[in-house]
């Protein structure tokens, strides 16, 4: 089992999730759209390509034509009596004003190539660079933000099924950064580059080398192998910064964490006088993250001028191979020029293909955090194969049960039944196990020994989320979402009509307060209900169960926030209510369960004693040990 705050790894023989296995699935359906998306971005590429060219067929075949004689075509090398290569200069008089042609072609043919190569050159750039690398970002854009939604949902929806086990290792905080910070970011980022840029940085690169073939296989071949250092210092840089982002996001992981709390917290915080701690935490948390980003940001810069510091060697030595193809009369001077210019411009491709490896890095980080929680199993899976109906009614059965928190005994082999209708309170010091009697009904838990049964039906038959229907439940605390009054009641009965909502609220003694809000049920609470007492968000729960009206009720210390009247006019309303129905009481204060039909007593795991209140409290025992304690404190 994991520590606090850090995931547990895959069972031994399972693959990490990667990107195709997390993001693809949920791609799949927009495959189309994706594929249009990258066959736009590729022209856009092809638009490039052309743009980078473009100069090669301005010298040499409009300025200096590749038909004019060899000698002005390319400048003649001549061999002086000492064997030395002399290279001629193109003649610098000025032509008569009478002439009417550049070379073997006309003016006339000059200007019409010239337009005919401005026309092209504006039509690559404007429509299909432009206007086409626009299209495709859109639709990369829309399925991005549909991909991203899904996989949050997913996210979100896997992580309120686990069980209780996982939530009490992981903070809030925690999970949150998942669904909003640096993971899913990392993926998003990723997801955005190579998007934008990666099919047309690809059919840039591609479609270059394939054309500069052509003017000179050998200066191709220098120019590739240039490009496969760089790839291979790609893949190098690759693992390197993927581990400095798994550093990284586990630290902010945690410091999200420890800054929910602290929120969360804030009451405590100042009733304990605790700001200047709190304030001293933070910083230290904060630094470390500062720390991590700093070695994060100036690692991955050093990648990145490795892979620069290349590109300029390779430009050198590129000069030198020009001028010597050039002076060997291998290329002309439009070759010259297209080959530097298509180096240079393929910086912008490469690096943003390098820029990709380096993201995907941080993304597969980010998609192993993601997915190794998607992975998680809950430990209260739902039936393999026919699963059982959930009984409306019946007796809990408990038989030889055994749990354990971590590895910290709570329930000793314990075993009990509860016949349907009846009112049974649990009763004991603190940690003896009354709790973790009520999670295991509602199956947030499973035994890891013995088993409860509803009815009849073993409970690990039955779908967690179908049996809980059939309680309602009131913790001690209970939680108040930051909404309306009439939503925060309507958890339990979606449907109910004000009416209704209002004949609940009256029952649970809640309507009092409630008609004297600024817009009754309409008025907002604040986070966690803080603008409410204690007492007033224990009367919402209590409302909620009596709207909800299911056949089993369990109360965890469901009045302990309420004044005496209170507590006394919803223990009238809570035995008319729950007439005919089991109802689970788990309480300290003893007084609270002297109309129940049961008292079951538990210490250190186990049942020690069992009867009416009448009963126990005249047999020598620890529940009448409690009484007379409590009695003495009153």
């Amino acid at each position: 089992m994991s520590e606090p705050g850090v995931v547990d790894p895959p069972p031994p023989g399972t693959a990490k999730p990667t990107m195709t296995s997390v993001v693809w699935p949920l791609m799949r359906p927009y495959r189309g759209w994706v594929l249009t998306g990258m066959i736009l971005g590729g022209l856009h590429g092809a638009a490039i390509t052309f743009q980078n060219i473009a100069p090669k067929y301005l010298i040499d075949d409009i300025l200096v034509p590749s038909d004019q004689p060899a000698a002005a075509a390319l400048p003649a090398a001549s061999a002086s009596a000492t064997g030395a290569t002399t290279i001629a200069k193109p003649s610098t008089t000025p032509a008569a004003p009478s002439a009417v042609a550049v070379g073997p072609i006309t003016r006339q043919q000059a200007w019409s190539r010239t337009l005919w190569l401005c026309v092209i050159y504006l039509a690559s750039t404007i429509i299909l660079r432009m206007v086409v690398w626009h299209l495709g970002y859109r639709i990369f854009t829309w399925v991005r933000e549909r991909v991203v939604l899904a996989l949050r949902a997913q996210f979100f929806r896997h992580v309120n099924h686990l069980c209780l086990r996982f939530h009490g290792q992981h903070s809030s905080g925690e999970l949150f950064s998942y669904l909003f910070g640096t993971p899913l970011n990392q993926v998003m980022q990723f997801y955005q580059h190579t998007s934008m840029h990666g099919p047309g940085a690809v059919i840039t690169l591609i479609t270059t080398l394939a054309i500069a073939a052509r003017w000179d296989p050998v200066l191709t071949l220098i120019l590739l192998a240039t490009l496969v250092i760089s790839a291979v210092m790609m893949g190098y840089s690759r693992g390197r910064v993927k581990t400095i982002y798994e550093a990284y996001q586990k630290a902010e992981g945690d410091l999200s964490g420890q800054v929910a709390d602290l929120l969360r917290g804030n009451r405590a915080v100042k009733l304990y006088v605790m700001e200047n701690h709190a304030a001293t935490t933070f910083e230290a948390e904060a630094l470390k993250i500062g720390l991590k980003s700093y070695e994060r940001d100036i690692k991955s810069h050093i990648e990145w001028m490795k892979q620069e510091g290349l590109f300029y060697v390779s430009f050198a030595i590129l000069m030198a191979a020009c001028t010597w193809r050039y002076m060997d009369h291998r290329i002309t001077a439009g070759d010259v020029t297209a080959f530097l210019l298509s180096f240079i411009a393929l910086q912008a491709p490469v690096n943003f293909i390098y820029t990709g490896v380096t993201l995907w890095g941080g993304a597969q980080a980010g998609i192993e955090r993601i997915g190794t929680v998607l992975a998680q199993a809950s430990s209260t899976p739902d039936p393999v194969g026919e699963e059982a109906p959930v009984p409306p009614a019946g007796d809990l059965t408990f038989v030889d049960v055994t749990f354990a928190y971590e590895q910290q005994p709570i329930l000793d082999h314990v075993s009990l039944h509860i016949p349907y209708g009846q009112k049974v309170a649990f009763v004991g010091p603190s940690g003896a196990g009354k709790t973790t009697i009520s999670q295991l009904m509602l199956r947030l838990y499973d035994p890891q020994g013995g088993h409860l049964a509803l009815a009849g039906t073993d409970l690990r038959r039955l779908r967690g989320a179908e049996l809980r229907k059939r309680f309602g439940v009131v913790p001690q605390d209970p939680f108040i979402f930051r909404t309306t009054v009439r939503d925060n009641l309507r958890v339990a009965k979606p449907s109910a009509s004000d009416e209704e909502i209002q004949r609940a609220c009256e029952q649970a003694n809640a309507w009092e307060f409630i008609k004297i809000l600024p817009l009754g049920l309409g008025t907002r609470v604040g986070e966690g209900g803080s603008s409410l007492s204690g007492g007033q968000r224990q009367r919402i729960a209590i409302a909620r169960v009596l709207l909800a009206n299911p056949p089993f009720f369990i109360f965890d210390e469901a009045t302990s926030a309420l004044d005496t009247l209170s507590e006394d006019l919803i223990q009238k309303a809570l035995e008319r209510n729950l007439a005919g129905r089991t109802a689970i009481f788990i309480a300290h204060r003893l007084a609270t369960v002297k109309n129940v039909d049961r008292i079951v007593v538990m210490a250190s795991g186990r049942i020690v004693q069992d009867g009416p209140y009448a009963t126990l409290v005249q047999e020598p025992g620890l529940f009448r040990e409690l009484v007379e304690g409590q009695r003495l404190r009153g």
